[in-house]
């Protein structure tokens, strides 16, 4: 079985420490990628899941650290070369 990719923009609420949840994205193992952005939002993250529960429960883990998620299912990859 393949994994679920996912692109889950997080914005911080007020008062949370970025850095603090910088730390706490380098303690997850799902994450693929992070980026911290500035505009709308304050990240970027790529999650990499086996289930759609696995999904589900690392969302959470990000809002219970301190963001506002919006999450977005990645279907497919576009290969952009020839």
């Amino acid at each position: 079985m393949g994994t679920l990719d996912a692109l889950v923009r997080v914005q911080m609420t007020a008062g949370m420490d970025p850095d603090c949840f910088e730390a706490c994205l380098r303690a997850e193992a799902d994450i693929a990628e992070a980026w911290r952005l500035a505009g709308d939002c304050d990240f970027e993250i790529r999650l990499s899941c086996r289930t759609l529960a696995d999904l589900d429960a690392r969302v959470a883990q990000l809002r219970g650290a301190g963001g506002i998620t919006s999450t977005i299912l990645v279907l497919h990859r576009v290969r952009l070369e020839a």
